[in-house]
């Protein structure tokens, strides 16, 4: 959900990285906590804090629409591992869809993109940086499932 301006509660750091972002041409919204941003043909959604010593820490999550039952965990976490190794900037992870299914039905993951970035403050020449490593990132992330897709056997869903 997005919220407008004059009613959002989010903090001034994510303010000013969602204002340089835009200014940098990149799709960018508040949400109630955080941001969401289009990058490529994908969304990422942002969870800005300041970090201890004034620096801007971003976290990125990027869902993936695939999902995992829990009787295919073995094959998808070993081609999870090798994904892994073809990414510089972060990594994919397996997030349970929901905290407790119900007892009969086994459990169900979601297949989600991390990242994590430092930044020194908001200012447009970081959010270029933030910018060029969320772009990055998305690029990796499915050249290493097309990869994977399109090797036999490489992961099993």
């Amino acid at each position: 959900m997005t919220l407008h301006p004059a009613d959002r509660a989010s903090s001034p750091l994510t303010e000013d990285l969602v204002t340089a972002l835009r200014q940098l041409g990149l799709q960018a919204d508040w949400l109630d906590e955080g941001a969401l941003v289009e990058v490529g043909d994908h969304r990422v959604v942002l969870d800005i804090a300041r970090g201890g010593e004034g620096e801007v820490l971003v976290r990125a999550h990027m869902p993936l629409d695939i999902f995992v039952e829990e009787d295919s965990l073995p094959d998808s976490l070993m081609g999870l591992n090798l994904m892994n190794q073809t990414l510089d900037f972060g990594m994919l992870l397996l997030d349970p869809v929901e905290d407790e299914p119900p007892e009969d039905e086994p459990m169900t993951f979601a297949i989600v993109g991390r990242t994590v970035m430092w930044l020194s403050n908001t200012g447009n020449q970081e959010a270029q940086r933030l910018s060029t490593h969320l772009h990055r990132f998305e690029s990796e992330v499915y050249q290493s499932l097309e990869s994977a897709v399109n090797s036999a056997g490489a992961m099993t869903a």
